[in-house]
């Protein structure tokens, strides 16, 4: 956690911030900082209109690291099944290796602790400036909605095949960070996971007597 945290603090220090997103602000509006209401005060100067490509250029080197960071970790938590189609003759090493660690996990599913892990990479993805996400998703949002569909599966394999139960504060707080991730602010990301929160509802929502018809009942 502590590296993830490192590296996606260094992709949002990459980003140069402003009171208001650079890409809002016209040309105008610009030309003119006596019409901001913040003109003045030092901790909230706008800087001077900055082109996206630019910006992205000085991302670039931040983003490439929080998803190298992220794919180092994946293999201690997932359980997709290590790729088969790696080539024999020059098998990469970063894949050797990924695969290495998945066959020794195989077995050992953490459905907490793999939670927690999923949970904290999407939620640094959410709180990331719009441009720092926009480049961001191509790279590791794939990845991440596969983990956590096979994530909702693992679940529902050990509550409805092998009759496992959980507490219900864990349940609770799966059931919380699940919405919350589904309501975020990042389309990108709330997208895909009101699809896995809607599965998880479906399959193990019971456990806290939840079905994905409840909210509608509500209203």
């Amino acid at each position: 956690m502590q590296a993830l945290t490192e590296s996606a603090k260094r992709l949002r220090e990459a980003y140069p911030y402003s009171s208001n997103p650079v890409h809002s602000l016209s040309t105008f509006d610009a030309a003119r900082p006596s019409l901001n209401p913040n003109f003045g005060q030092a901790s909230q100067l706008v800087p001077p209109v900055m082109r996206n490509s630019y910006i992205i250029s000085r991302l670039r080197p931040h983003v490439s690291d929080y998803v190298s960071t992220c794919m180092s970790y994946f293999p201690y938590f997932s359980c997709i099944p290590p790729p088969s189609n790696v080539s024999a003759s020059a098998p990469s090493a970063n894949a050797n290796s990924a695969s290495t660690i998945q066959t020794l996990h195989k077995d050992k599913f953490h459905p907490s602790e793999t939670f927690l892990f999923l949970s904290a990479v999407t939620s640094q993805i959410v709180n990331q400036p719009p441009l720092s996400i926009g480049e961001l998703a191509p790279m590791i949002l794939p990845r991440l909605s596969e983990e956590w569909k096979t994530w909702v599966d693992k679940v529902d394999e050990l509550v409805n095949v092998q009759a496992r139960m959980f507490g219900s504060e864990t349940v609770r707080s799966w059931e919380r960070g699940l919405d919350e991730l589904a309501e975020c602010k990042a389309r990108e990301i709330s997208e895909v996971m009101r699809g896995i929160r809607d599965s998880w509802v479906t399959k193990v929502g019971w456990l806290i007597g939840r079905t994905l018809q409840q909210p509608m009942d509500e209203l």
